[in-house]
């Protein structure tokens, strides 16, 4: 402490007896911190594990182990798509792929894929779940804390568990990843609920349908940022398989929400089509975010809000149905607050859409498109597709 208080520290203590919050501002100049740019950063970080005996155990254990084997393929980074392809292709076993794994493009996987998300999952008799890649968004992958019958083993970049410690689960790093003997798992069916396509038919400005309908627009090569809540599970239902070149990040975690237009413009800052399909509550999470643009290069973003009026997320959680309406709309956020004076602020064009027949892109460079879906299809697709 007493050598950052020689370098500038201040500190605001209005005789708060240690009862308030103490604000530090800590001051650092150049000697302390190195301000160049490093061509070494990526967005990839080091697994911070190393493979050790206690991996190499952990490994084994999985896989002269009984059952049949499930992967559940949660984000994995564009540069680590072939090794995870390689990988799947000599196992041979069933996989349900969520779009920031970058997979659900591979021709050659088409066959292993598994759709249906959530209904598939329930559907599943594997007693082996293999993680591959980030910690899935899928509520099934939840349950398993309460599953000690399934083993579980997680190959990732992060040491995350993703699960209860209280669950035994095994974390190895992404360098495990090697030739093995092919075990082959159960068949799989290579066709989508029917279920999921009558519903989206039948109600095209629901929020699940929406996410089909801006997969169908997205161009070939883009770079797409799907928001933490639920914009990432509707799409993981109800999305097209994605055009070519096309590449899926995501922010996952407790604290997703944060920064989430701010991480957008960084991850997309190099490509020519860059994509964020974000709720309203992550947006106003981060409305200072596009001070930035000015400093990026010319290229087309859009910024593509689902503004269902609050956290409708929560509106799904069973025991939340049980409480009143007021207890219900505070915990949800309510709101009815537009975009588009946010948008004019930075100088984006912006679009109001409720309709999805009047969703086409055009020549704009950044816009802002406030998509408001329907609530009551919204609620009858929900409704429908339990």
């Amino acid at each position: 402490m007493e050598a950052i208080a020689n370098h500038g520290l201040q500190m605001v203590d209005a005789n708060t007896n240690g009862h308030a919050p103490i604000h530090f501002n800590v001051c650092l100049d150049e000697s302390f911190v190195q301000l160049e740019p490093s061509s070494e950063v990526g967005l990839r970080p080091e697994h911070p594990l190393v493979i050790s005996h206690l991996n190499q155990h952990y490994w084994d254990e999985f896989w002269n182990d009984d059952g049949e084997i499930i992967v559940l393929a949660g984000g994995i980074h564009p540069d680590d798509v072939p090794a995870a392809r390689e990988f799947l292709l000599k196992l041979g076993a069933p996989v349900v792929a969520e779009a920031t794994s970058n997979l659900t493009a591979e021709e050659s996987l088409l066959h292993l894929l598994v759709l249906g998300g959530e209904r598939a999952l329930a559907a599943s008799t594997a007693k082996r779940v293999l993680r591959l890649g980030a910690v899935p968004s899928w509520r099934w992958w939840r349950d398993l804390e309460k599953r000690e019958e399934v083993h579980v083993l997680s190959i990732s970049r992060a040491p995350f568990r993703g699960l209860a410690r209280s669950r035994d689960v095994s974390v190895v790093p992404w360098e495990m990843l090697s030739p093995r003997s092919q075990v082959q798992g159960p068949k799989s069916e290579n066709s989508p609920v029917p279920a999921v396509g009558e519903l989206l038919d039948s109600y095209p400005n629901s929020e699940a349908a929406w996410m089909r309908h801006l997969s169908r627009i997205i161009p070939s090569d883009a770079s797409v940022f799907l928001g933490n809540s639920l914009p990432i599970r509707e799409w993981n239902l109800a999305a097209d398989k994605p055009k070519s070149g096309t590449v899926f990040f995501a922010n996952r975690g407790a604290n997703g929400i944060d920064g989430l237009v701010s991480t957008w413009l960084g991850v997309g800052e190099e490509a020519s089509s860059s994509w964020l399909i974000v709720g309203d509550l992550s947006t106003l999470y981060d409305l200072s975010a596009p001070w930035i643009l000015p400093q990026l290069k010319k290229a087309k973003r859009r910024l593509v809000i689902i503004n269902n009026g609050g956290g409708k997320i929560f509106s799904r959680v069973g025991w939340l149905r049980d409480l009143d309406d007021k207890a219900r709309a505070m915990i949800e956020n309510r709101h009815a607050l537009s975009f588009e004076h946010w948008a004019r602020m930075w100088r984006m064009d912006y679009r109001l859409i409720t309709d999805w027949r009047e969703l086409c892109d055009d020549d704009a460079e950044t816009a802002v498109w406030e998509i408001r879906p329907d609530e009551m299809e919204t609620e009858a697709f929900w409704l429908s597709w339990k």
